[in-house]
């Protein structure tokens, strides 16, 4: 009779019979009736509905949550990463959110897990950035706890990246492959992390490509450096929003900040990220709006209100403090190396993301909200670098 309902329960589990508790499975089988509550009824036929629905257009649909997760021993466990890893758009940033989620939360039960990159064949700054300060945490918070290990990419681009930012120095990863002058798109990043705000940490990692850059980099400082201040001292600290976090491991909740910087095809860009509590979080206890536009904002979808509020941090310049340097907000220093140099700016703190675009004089905003949160904050500013602006460089006096 067991294997009678398990087959059964399989049978409802694939879509070819209407899913049944066990109990009026059992009952069934015994000749006896159980009504179902109207609140089952109700997700029957929904459920029902719904795959009418997409018979009726033709449509497959898509497996729910497919398993990237294989144990490989009782206490070891192998997690695939994603084919593509980025944050640009609704797919990808789902899948990194979902990976590095399930890499948190399973780094807390196994002793040992291996990601496994053999699928991925792209990498993109952003994305890159996060999941490299999200394993840089597990790795300085957990020690000996979990020991993450990886395999080798088999795109041979993604492996080069990997080597050349630091990312397989920090997993105890050996290099394998020469980077040279060809590899354009890899040789030219430059990676650094700390938990200091001295604007000098911003200036040492730009420095490092300063040969192929104008001198008018030195704008992008200010904002690097307040990202910097930002990730160290929150005005109202409280956990991350995390396992690790609530965990109560000690180091969990260091303050610390990652940056990228690579000068590519004319471009100069300048990626940060922080795993604090993100904008939309932070900057609530400053605010003094109106109980009305308060409720409206919590009446939007979590993607939507991080949105909203990582938007108006950006046009209105609020702040966690108003002590000293602190005080002048994003709009007058992320914001502003962007504009002066005619670049642009993406924001993604939360589940939101908005993008301004000062290439044609005046602000151009682009917005979107997620379902999951990246837990932090990655901002990305890309100026041109122009004659013109190497021109003027050279009229300014050191």
């Amino acid at each position: 009779m067991v294997s009678t309902i398990h087959a059964l329960t399989q049978l409802a589990n694939r879509g070819k019979l209407p899913r049944l508790s066990y109990l009026q499975i059992t009952c069934a089988l015994n000749g006896y009736h159980v009504k179902l509550l109207k609140k089952d009824y109700y997700l029957r036929h929904k459920r029902i509905a719904k795959q009418r629905t997409w018979q009726k257009h033709g449509r497959v649909r898509p497996k729910k949550n497919q398993d990237i997760c294989h144990q490989s021993t009782v206490d070891s466990l192998t997690i695939e990463a994603p084919e593509v890893i980025g944050l640009h758009s609704k797919t990808l940033h789902s899948n990194l959110t979902r990976f590095l989620s399930t890499l948190r939360k399973e780094s807390l039960r196994q002793r040992r897990i291996r990601i496994d990159f053999s699928k991925t064949n792209k990498v993109i700054s952003t994305g890159m950035l996060l999941m490299l300060a999200e394993i840089d945490r597990l790795r300085i918070t957990l020690g000996d706890q979990c020991k993450i290990t990886c395999s080798y990419p088999q795109d041979q681009t993604v492996e080069k990246v990997f080597q050349q930012i630091g990312f397989f120095n920090i997993l105890g990863k050996a290099h394998r492959l020469e980077i040279n002058e060809d590899d354009v798109t890899v040789k030219n990043w430059r990676y650094a992390s700390g938990v200091s705000v001295n604007p000098k940490d911003a200036d040492i990692l730009l420095k490092a490509i300063k040969n192929k850059i104008p001198k008018g980099y030195l704008r992008l400082v200010p904002g690097v450096s307040e990202a910097m201040d930002n990730a160290v001292h929150h005005a109202y600290i409280r956990p991350r929003e995390d396992r690790i976090s609530k965990s109560g491991i000690d180091k969990s909740n260091d303050k610390r900040w990652w940056v990228f910087a690579q000068v590519h095809d004319g471009r100069l860009s300048v990626i940060f990220c922080d795993l604090g509590l993100g904008i939309p979080v932070t900057l609530p206890e400053k605010w003094a709006e109106s109980i009305g536009d308060i409720v409206r904002l919590t009446t939007l979808s979590p993607g939507k209100r991080d949105m909203r509020m990582i938007r108006r941090a950006l046009e209105l310049g609020r702040t966690r403090t108003d002590q000293g340097h602190r005080g002048k907000g994003l709009a007058q220093n992320v914001m502003k190396a962007a504009e002066e140099l005619s670049g642009r700016l993406h924001v993604y703190s939360n589940a939101g993301v908005v993008g301004v675009d000062f290439a044609g004089g005046s602000p151009t905003y682009t917005q979107d909200g997620h379902q999951r949160s990246i837990l932090g904050t990655v901002i990305q500013w890309s100026v041109p670098i122009t004659d013109e602006q190497v021109q003027e460089d050279d009229n300014v006096e050191n």
